[in-house]
């Protein structure tokens, strides 16, 4: 039995490696990908996005994703505010005409 996560990205872990980390979190198996997408398209009611949901939850983690799905629905419109959170974490601002692509 393990100690927890500690102990796993430790173990896997390269010297000097620090993103490692990182990529050990966000990874999210694709059953878990689809099923939030999934939710996503409920949410958001778009489901001509499932594609561009996967991309972002593949290359944040899902937690982030719920994070900002958790912030964005304050918002008037949700969807939008979600959307804009992924796209300035892909570095794009807003009016950029490349900025739904990630």
């Amino acid at each position: 039995m393990t100690n927890g996560i500690k102990e796993i990205l430790d173990k896997y872990q390269l010297p000097n490696a620090s993103s490692n980390k990182i990529e050990l979190i966000n990874k999210v198996s694709l059953e878990e990908v689809d099923r939030l997408a999934d939710v996503l398209v409920l949410l958001y009611k778009n489901p001509d996005y499932k594609k561009w949901y996967c991309k972002a939850i593949y290359k944040y983690g899902a937690q982030q994703i719920r994070d900002w799905i958790a912030r964005s629905s304050d918002g008037k419109y949700p969807e939008r505010l979600f959307t804009t959170y992924v796209n300035q974490a892909n570095g794009f601002s807003r009016g950029d005409k490349k900025s739904v692509i990630l």
